[in-house]
């Protein structure tokens, strides 16, 4: 029985040495298509360089401080571009704000006055007076009118020199959230993109400015994106904290495909259309043929476990009619590619740009197919618009469609064969150290 026990696991290595090389085979063609000269491929993780970063050592931590010192402190040496004039009426003062104290007539002169961190702002001959928190041209009537008695024989003017920078918040969903150097002329879109932008995870809608008194404001990213509203997008002030919140769980989903830019998870808003939709995620292109947008969805209709799947295309005319169409929780919808999708027994797996009128066997040759590998009348093709699969090598192939090209079974014997020797050591080696007993 010992043996009989023994002499068991001989076909339970067989199965994990094949099912390991087949395994081995769907990773090399599913994750790691190879790139070809001239064609654009779909971004695949590089997991090799994921796991190859070094672990950040109180040294490099250290010297990347220097170096964002370093750039800080370059940034500070140069004037920002503005939008616009500052306007003295919104612009509100602060610690750190420079201004210069024009003096003209019997005496003239230029002092450069700082708002202290305090707040305060310390005028020659007039002594301190209090300006954080007031608008600029209450500030500038402010001082000229305490100042103008001990300047009796010259005109006096207070300009701005130069907007204060100070530190603003930037939390949630965005590439690198933490704290940034901003200016008084920054706005909400300005910072978030100084923290990396937003991630893939976050909702652009509903975007919160958290002030030091507890006064929230909130930002529609994506509006302003499309509309072009400034007065929506504020400016940020010291200590705000920019938060980002993330998509809603709870909310409805849809999922879409094809296009590998915009491919993804998306939150959709009550009532939202499919063509305000594909505006608002900026999946429209000006070569874009939207009449084959595939919208599927499961009909309600039909219950059971296998539900029927409806395949909609609504935008035929793009007529209102057309983009007033509904989009529903849990649709998938089908963007039309550039690309044809090749993959199986396959030299170079991958995106192929698609070109009008090709078939299955030219997208399997340009792949490199190994014929001697795999039969060109096994090829199989994957329609997205129709969700359909069809065989055979003469089948017109469309944008976004997937070629996949069957291994042979005499490919698959010469793999099993080619393990043989890695299993006869395996025996050998049990073998020598007394697996089988004596």
């Amino acid at each position: 029985m010992k043996y009989f026990f023994r002499l068991i696991h001989i076909p339970v290595i067989i199965l994990l040495l094949i099912t390991g090389t087949a395994h081995a085979q769907i990773v090399e063609e599913d994750v790691e298509p190879r790139t070809r000269k001239g064609t654009v491929s779909p971004n695949v993780i590089n997991f090799e360089q994921l796991f190859k970063q070094d672990e950040v050592t109180r040294e490099g931590f250290r010297e990347l401080r220097n170096q964002q010192r370093t750039e800080l402190e370059a940034r500070l040496a140069r004037p920002d571009a503005l939008e616009t004039a500052v306007d003295p009426e919104s612009y509100i003062v602060g610690p750190g704000d420079i201004f210069t104290f024009n003096i003209w007539g019997a005496m003239e002169n230029q002092l450069p006055l700082t708002v202290t961190p305090e707040g305060k702002l310390l005028v020659p001959s007039v002594g301190e007076i209090e300006v954080a928190g007031l608008s600029l041209v209450k500030v500038q009537t402010m001082i000229l009118e305490k100042a103008q008695p001990y300047y009796e024989n010259s005109e006096i003017s207070l300009s701005l020199q130069s907007p204060r920078y100070f530190r603003v918040h930037v939390v949630g969903e965005v590439e690198f959230p933490g704290t940034y150097v901003g200016q008084a002329t920054y706005r909400i879109s300005d910072m978030i993109f100084e923290a990396g932008g937003p991630s893939e995870w976050a909702w652009l809608r509903k975007i919160e400015l958290r002030h030091p008194d507890g006064r929230v404001d909130y930002f529609d990213q994506t509006e302003f994106e499309q509309m072009g509203h400034l007065e929506t997008n504020r400016f940020v002030n010291g200590g705000d904290v920019i938060y980002v919140p993330p998509m809603q769980l709870g909310s409805d989903f849809v999922e879409v495909e094809g296009e590998m830019e915009r491919a993804g998870t998306y939150q959709i808003l009550p009532n939202e259309t499919l063509f305000g939709f594909l505006q608002r995620i900026r999946a429209i292109e000006r070569n874009m043929d939207l009449t084959k947008t595939v919208v599927i969805r499961t009909d309600s209709t039909r219950k059971g476990k296998n539900p029927h799947l409806l395949y909609i295309q609504p935008l035929k005319s793009l007529d209102q009619t057309d983009r007033d169409f509904l989009l529903q929780k849990g649709d998938r919808i089908l963007i039309p590619s550039k690309y044809v999708y090749v993959k199986g027994a396959v030299r170079m797996p991958g995106a192929y740009p698609y070109a009008l009128n090709l078939r299955a066997k030219d997208y399997a040759g340009m792949a490199g197919g190994d014929y001697r590998a795999a039969s060109i009348k096994a090829v199989q093709i994957y329609h997205v618009r129709t969700g359909k699969f069809e065989n055979g090598p003469d089948v017109l192939v469309e944008a976004g469609d997937v070629v996949h090209l069957e291994q042979n079974w005499n490919e698959r014997l010469r793999n099993i064969v080619q393990i043989i020797p890695v299993f006869t050591s395996l025996i050998l080696a049990a073998k020598a150290a007394g697996f089988f007993g004596e």
